[in-house]
């Protein structure tokens, strides 16, 4: 099994938004109305102008160890951590428990949190905003565990 990393390293991005809009586009939704896609903030740094932070899931587990129904699991080829929004009783534990608030409730009470475009991933393609990313500050990386 590898174990695949999405990362972010903010001191590398431009706020271009490509990473955001790319995610929108690829599961064609507006972020407004679901957001399962890739959240952009800006935020004021210490130095006192404004930073983008594009926070994204870290894959640590802890949303899957505090889940009573066991609908946040890790998938086995990549180590991902995804959703199986059929056994979400809805509980938001998962969303508590987040170190980054990756995971969110949408509007239709169900949870909600990016899966690393997965399916992009199983046809051997990185992530959506790894590829569009000019600057390398979303990447994606695969190491044997």
């Amino acid at each position: 099994m590898k174990r695949c990393y999405l990362g972010f390293d903010e001191e590398k991005c431009v706020g271009c938004y490509a990473c955001y809009v790319i995610c929108q586009d690829v599961h064609n939704v507006v972020c407004e109305e679901n957001i399962n896609s890739r959240r952009v903030i800006r935020q004021v740094s210490a130095h006192g102008y404004d930073k983008t932070v594009c926070p994204g899931c870290i894959h640590c587990g802890r949303c899957m160890e505090i889940c009573p129904s066991q609908a946040v699991y890790r998938e086995e080829d990549t180590g991902f951590i995804l959703v199986d929004q059929k056994k979400c009783t809805g509980c938001k534990r998962c969303e508590s428990a987040c170190p980054v608030g990756a995971i969110r409730f949408g509007k239709s009470g169900e949870m909600e949190k990016c899966d690393g475009c997965i399916d992009r991933i199983r046809e051997g393609k990185k992530p959506a905003c790894a590829a569009i990313c000019c600057t390398g500050a979303v990447y994606f990386e695969k190491k044997p565990q």
